[in-house]
């Protein structure tokens, strides 16, 4: 095989790898939204949403900001789980 083609190859392989990573990223990236309160107490009829367990990648999916609760969840999650 000659330079010039295993440089090709590497090249080709480096920028499948590359693509496949920002692929991986993007899906798993995290998209909060607000919770009402009506949504705040339908879930937390289960357990109260500060004790609540639930995590994924990026961390818990119960989150308080600024006083208001937010449902994180990967992009992926969100597309095909609701």
């Amino acid at each position: 095989m000659s330079r010039k083609r295993r440089a090709r190859l590497l090249a080709l392989t480096l920028a499948t790898v590359a693509s496949i990573a920002i692929l991986v990223a993007w899906c798993a990236h995290p998209i909060c939204v607000p919770l009402s309160s009506a949504d705040v107490a339908e879930a937390a009829k289960w357990a109260p949403l500060d004790t609540r367990t639930d995590r994924q990648m990026h961390g818990p999916v119960f989150q308080r900001r600024g006083g208001q609760w937010f449902q994180c969840k990967s992009w992926i999650s969100r597309q095909f789980f609701f």
